[in-house]
């Protein structure tokens, strides 16, 4: 968001043309880098990391921080045993085991592959299109001049950061990643299907004003943002780091971003030879790719809000797709007996600690 700003600011100042175009915006870059290196540092170690290091009481105070719970409460410790023995005689693998077990099975495999096919599918909603060449898609829709172009892109911007954030705080959890992805997925659709009939039917030319459907075709580009934010943004990121198995998460995670990284690379460097040559069929294209985002999201992708990461491999266990369809149905999810199983576990862990401490004061009386 601050980068699209920086960028209209730099060309409308006095520095424009200058060698201080380029220098300011890359010195401006080492002010957040400097604040996230000084935020790590009060991070709290990830308590599956520490276990898989061996470090039990560690990833337990870790869990009591994370948690803000007694290191005796119920549930910390159950998710701790859960967490220990996930990784039983599974500790320290190294990236060919990893390599080895991510195959070992079907389920396994599944899990993986799900958080790379993911990111490429995230890919090629288009985002990184709008992203990188924003003002030349706005040009191409009508909106003419480069400082009009990027500050519609730093609009853009601001509207892609404040509904990441609702959409985290308010859709991740209480909508659900399956309906988060399907609904925007379908709004990306929409979105970039209007803009690429626009664009067909009435192109742009230079000197003529905007009409009334290149309006709506610019807000398209904001629309598709919107459901971008909420949906196909945030989400492969959480169900990469959800789903993936404890001891092959290292490995799962690398080769999602891997992936994520490398069709970043292809659009980047495809866009402006398809806005050339297809023009509108670029936004054709990416529309075509969001329906295939939505039908991945509907039949492959099960629903795993609410589920504890220790039981989510129960998701995968047998008849995988099936298992997903049914999660489309809200009454048939299988989340609610996850995380219904869950609690009736923190309950009898509960009763066990209450009998120990019980047990403890008798002999302390003794």
């Amino acid at each position: 968001m601050l980068s699209y700003f920086v960028n209209y600011g730099i060309i409308s100042s006095s520095v424009a043309g200058t060698a201080l175009q380029w220098r300011i915006p890359f010195a401006l870059q080492m002010i957040p880098g400097a604040i996230l290196l000084g935020g790590l540092l009060t991070q709290n170690e990830s308590p599956r990391w520490l276990v898989e290091k061996g470090r039990t009481e560690s990833a337990r105070k870790a869990l009591t921080r994370v948690r803000r719970k007694s290191a005796d409460d119920p549930g910390v410790l159950l998710e701790l045993d859960e967490i220990v023995a996930d990784f039983q005689g599974r500790e320290r693998l190294s990236m060919w085991q990893q390599l080895k077990a991510s195959c070992a099975n079907r389920r396994v495999f599944y899990q993986c592959s799900m958080a790379v096919v993911l990111m490429f599918w995230q890919q090629w909603t288009g985002t990184n299109s709008i992203n990188y060449y924003s003002p030349q898609i706005f040009a191409s829709i009508g909106l003419q001049g480069q400082q009009a172009g990027l500050f519609a892109t730093g609009i853009y911007g601001v509207v892609k950061v404040v509904i990441t954030a609702l959409g985290l705080m308010f859709a991740t959890e209480q909508f659900g990643r399956k309906y988060s992805l399907m609904l925007g997925a379908a709004g990306q659709a929409f979105a970039m299907f209007y803009i690429g009939i626009q664009s067909a039917v009435s192109p742009s030319v230079a000197g003529q004003g905007l009409t009334g459907s290149g309006i709506f075709a610019i807000i398209c580009v904001y629309l598709f943002v919107v459901f971008y934010s909420f949906g196909w943004g945030p989400i492969p990121f959480v169900l990469s780091a959800e789903c993936s198995p404890n001891h092959v998460r290292s490995l799962t995670m690398a080769l999602a971003l891997m992936t994520q990284w490398l069709f970043n690379f292809v659009i980047a460097r495809t866009v402006p030879v398809m806005l050339s040559n297809i023009t509108y069929g670029t936004f054709i294209l990416f529309g075509a790719c969001s329906i295939l985002c939505f039908l991945y999201a509907a039949i492959c992708i099960p629903e795993t809000a609410g589920v504890p990461l220790e039981s989510i491999h129960m998701l995968f266990d047998e008849h995988i797709i099936r298992g997903a369809v049914k999660d489309n149905l809200p009454r048939h999810r299988r989340a609610k007996s996850l995380a219904a199983h869950s609690n009736a576990a923190v309950d009898a862990k509960a009763d066990t600690v209450e009998e120990r401490n019980n047990k403890a004061d008798v002999e302390h009386i003794n």
